[in-house]
């Protein structure tokens, strides 16, 4: 972690410090601040990274016309970028070991500017997070100010209805109706299944990670990730170009709940059961993958898993495999309340919602699902 009070100084950067609770980031020499507009963005990102960027409200730095689309639910941010870089960490955390960098600020479009951002460690290691991209743009009442890349970014993206999904397809990527319909019968038999009553949703399709990450305002980021959905915006994410992602339906279907998420086991595991842990992959073909993977892993326990102190190191899929198995005994067992009463579970009863659920007692639950789990034979 660095200290509160970080001086740097080069021939090529401007001065960046940061006290308490003030960010003033740092510019670099291509930030031209002699021309007015210039002058005033960098203010207004100036303000903006003071102004609580880490919480969901009606920022006065941003563009109110995002108001409405990007704040229906509480936990969602104005600034797209903001639900990764501070997922677990307020503000001032984040700043603290990523001293925000201002690469450019340059003109696009006639009152609309581009700005890119570096997210970097200095010490002890110099480690790259992201790259964003956010808009400034000049409204009616003279001013500018933020919005999310998105906005110009898919401006001349495909979108196609198709009943109750609306596909947003980067460029040179096809509509094929043969896959859509495969969506859609998978989503209304998961609802039917479960007596889910779902709401449309908006489905962006690209090529690759850097292209969705564009879609939440990274030019560049570390997550390297592939499909996620949001619950409170109604929106599934891709780079596989598939129309058709059982894993991400399931978690856009199921219902939001009134307060935080279902356990990752139950969560992941639950559309793993039913989706796949990924794309193209289905239950039984991770299972057997995982049986392979856990040979190599000693002492391991259904805790340990869910904990997730016995994991591979670039991928998830024996906590997503073993929630899966978890929710497939349980629906054997209670049939949908049974998968109902794990979705609205949460970490701290999870263990007697279980217990309730198999009416048995929690580690032999864990012991049941790990005898699953390890058997070799099919």
């Amino acid at each position: 972690m660095k200290n509160l009070l970080i001086l740097f100084c080069v021939v090529y950067f401007k001065t960046a410090v940061i006290i308490g609770q003030n960010i003033d980031p740092l510019f670099s020499a291509r930030v031209d601040t002699s021309k007015s507009e210039i002058r005033e963005i960098s203010k207004l990102f100036k303000s903006y990274l003071n102004s609580r960027p880490d919480s969901a409200y009606q920022n006065p730095n941003w563009n109110q016309l995002d108001y409405d689309k990007y704040l229906q639910q509480e936990d969602n941010k104005l600034d797209l970028s903001g639900n990764f870089l501070f997922f677990g960490l307020n503000a001032q955390q984040f700043f603290d070991y990523y001293n925000p960098f201002v690469l450019q600020i340059d003109s696009i479009e006639s009152n609309l500017y581009e700005i890119k951002t570096l997210y970097a460690t200095e010490q002890p290691e110099r480690e790259v997070l992201a790259i964003t991209m956010h808009h400034a743009r000049r409204d009616q009442s003279g001013d500018f100010k933020l919005e999310n890349y998105r906005n110009y970014y898919t401006r001349n993206w495909k979108r196609v209805q198709h009943e109750f999904i609306e596909y947003v397809l980067a460029p040179g990527i096809e509509f094929n109706k043969d896959e859509a319909n495969k969506a859609v019968s998978f989503c209304k038999y998961v609802a039917n299944k479960f007596d889910i009553q779902f709401l449309p949703f908006t489905y962006y399709v690209t090529s690759n990670t850097n292209e969705l990450g564009r879609l939440f305002n990274f030019d560049y980021w570390l997550w390297g990730i592939t499909g996620l959905s949001n619950l409170e915006l109604r929106e599934v994410y891709t780079t596989y170009q598939n129309l058709n992602y059982p894993h991400e339906f399931v978690h856009i279907l199921f219902p939001l709940r009134s307060k935080g998420f279902a356990p990752k086991m139950v969560n992941e595991g639950l559309a793993t059961w039913l989706g796949g842990p990924a794309f193209n992959q289905t239950f039984e073909e991770a299972l057997e993958k995982v049986r392979a993977d856990l040979i190599k892993f000693n002492n391991v326990t259904f805790e340990r898993i869910r904990n997730q102190e016995i994991r591979n190191s670039n991928n998830s899929n024996i906590l997503y495999v073993t929630g899966a198995i978890l929710c497939k005994l349980a629906y054997e067992k209670g049939g949908k309340n049974a998968i109902m009463q794990l979705w609205n579970s949460d970490e701290s009863n999870l263990n007697k919602t279980m217990e309730t659920i198999f009416n048995k007692p929690y580690d032999k639950i864990g012991a049941d699902i790990m005898n699953i789990l390890k058997q070799t034979d099919k």
